[in-house]
């Protein structure tokens, strides 16, 4: 980067500190808008050695020459040169917290573009806050009108801790559906189109949880719900009406399944095949059997989990072969599993694959039932890439899982420690144990951010592979080292 360019550099900075802009946001700003990544957001090698003998002095100190081996090395996978070597996990984890961006970040360059302005899905700022100073959930706002700041007061289970948003960020929390699964009491209060507590209200709420997953670790999400659970059989044992009572039994079906979900996430296998027993039994006492269909590829899932791949086929066979229509994204996940199951055999069901993508993106996204939203054209991806490391052949799955890392949003931690520990093992079966270890540190930090005890699972099994391969590995031995403190935390 020339003076120039690093001048405009500082006072973009400058300019947005002013605003209130976090580290990360500034850097990924200059990164967006200067085509550069991270590692050049404004400093010169020397500046970068500077600030980092300032933050962790030692023994020996870093020079702008250990800072362009870092800059000039191509990632995980790459070997070293005369001007470019790797550096060790820690001056990555180091680098990041520098630049303010994430370790992917600087592995697999900036994630994304400026983000498009959000659009207020709520129809006026100012009634939502309204509502939510009327029902003691928040103070009003204060600022200037281009940046107005609201702040919530959110139960935590023993009082409430108050959390500040400005009016962008109040924004992006809406369009997700979030605000409602970290204030589900407001979602009920706030619905003015049915009674309180009608099938429609319990719905609403549990669309906001599900599409606000990733805002809270599971446990959270798991109390409120199950609480919400009570309300409705308690209701249901006090309404007159067998068509309410009906359609109430069809919403718990709903809220078990998203409990199933969550306990799996949460790393309790047992609870997650309870709940998925309890949303069957009560989808097929309300009438739905789609639902005791997609239970059933819960169980080909579960398998999976497990390695038991013949069982995930079996049962996703067993899906296909219901005697009443299911949705085709239903079908298509069918599919997908039925291919997980066969792939440890050597085989990629590549036609198979096409199929079942072709199914999970034949509909619009609001078609067909609201639990099964979630499967698309980046599930069938992730299917296709594990297919691929399952079956032996990892090269197509390391292009699969990188392009779809560099997409993800950066709230979606759970969903980039998964697919950053699927990379970890297509990169152990192609034989590059420090690509491999890099990715598992990085899953391992977005793991426990998220609270997912499955993502933990998978990297356990992960590091089993690694450890037993390649145990003298100075990497291997760190991610090891870093996975058991963090299963003893």
């Amino acid at each position: 980067m020339d003076a120039g360019a690093r001048r405009q550099v500082g006072e973009l900075r400058s300019a947005l500190r002013r605003r209130g802009a976090t580290t990360r946001q500034v850097a990924a700003a200059i990164a967006g808008g200067f085509e550069v990544t991270p590692q050049a957001a404004g400093l010169s090698q020397a500046e970068v050695a500077e600030r980092y003998n300032q933050r962790w002095p030692g023994e020996h100190p870093k020079t702008f020459k250990h800072v362009s081996y870092w800059e000039c090395w191509q990632g995980p996978g790459a070997g070293a040169t005369a001007s470019a070597r790797a550096p060790s996990y820690e001056d990555l984890s180091r680098l990041a917290d520098l630049y303010g961006c994430l370790v992917d970040d600087l592995l697999l360059g900036p994630r994304h573009a400026a983000a498009a302005p959000v659009p207020d899905p709520a129809g006026g700022l100012a009634q939502v806050i309204s509502l939510l100073i009327a029902g003691g959930y928040a103070e009003r706002p204060e600022g200037d009108e281009d940046d107005v700041s609201i702040a919530l007061r959110v139960p935590d289970g023993e009082g409430t801790i108050t959390v500040k948003l400005s009016r962008r960020h109040f924004t992006e929390l809406l369009a997700a559906g979030g605000l409602a699964a970290v204030l589900p009491d407001f979602a009920l209060a706030s619905t003015a189109s049915a009674g309180a507590g009608s099938a429609a209200d319990y719905r609403r709420v549990l669309a906001a949880h599900q599409s606000g997953h990733h805002l809270l670790e599971p446990a959270a999400h798991i109390s409120a719900l199950r609480q919400i659970l009570g309300d409705m059989e308690q209701q249901r044992a006090q309404s007159t009406s067998s068509r309410a009572r009906q359609e109430l039994r069809h919403v718990q079906s709903e809220y078990a399944e998203h409990v199933s979900w969550l306990c799996r996430e949460a790393g309790d296998l047992g609870a997650c095949r309870r709940w998925a027993d309890r949303a069957a039994g009560w989808a097929l006492e309300s009438g739905d059997p789609v639902m005791a269909t997609y239970m059933t590829l819960r169980g080909a899932n579960l398998a999976l989990d497990q390695g038991d791949h013949r069982q995930a086929a079996e049962l996703a066979v067993t899906a296909q072969n219901v005697s009443w229509p299911i949705p085709p994204v239903l079908r298509g996940v069918a599919l997908a599993y039925e291919a997980r199951g066969r792939a440890r055999t050597g085989t990629v069901a590549r036609a198979q694959l096409d199929d079942a993508a072709e199914l999970l993106t034949r509909d619009g996204p609001d078609e067909g039932p609201a639990y099964l939203r979630f499967y698309n054209a980046d599930f069938a991806d992730l299917q296709r890439a594990t297919c691929y490391v399952d079956a032996g052949v990892p090269g197509p799955a390391v292009t699969i899982l990188q392009s779809k890392i560099t997409t993800l949003p950066v709230s979606h931690g759970r969903d980039r420690g998964l697919y950053l520990a699927r990379l970890g093992a297509a990169h152990a079966a192609g034989q590059v144990p420090d690509a491999a270890a890099y990715a598992a540190m990085g899953s391992l930090a977005e793991a426990r951010r998220a609270g997912s005890r499955h993502v933990l699972a998978e990297l356990g099994r992960l590091d089993a592979t690694l450890t037993r391969r390649w145990p003298a590995q100075p990497q291997v031995r760190q991610f090891h080292d870093a996975l058991h403190a963090a299963r003893a935390a």
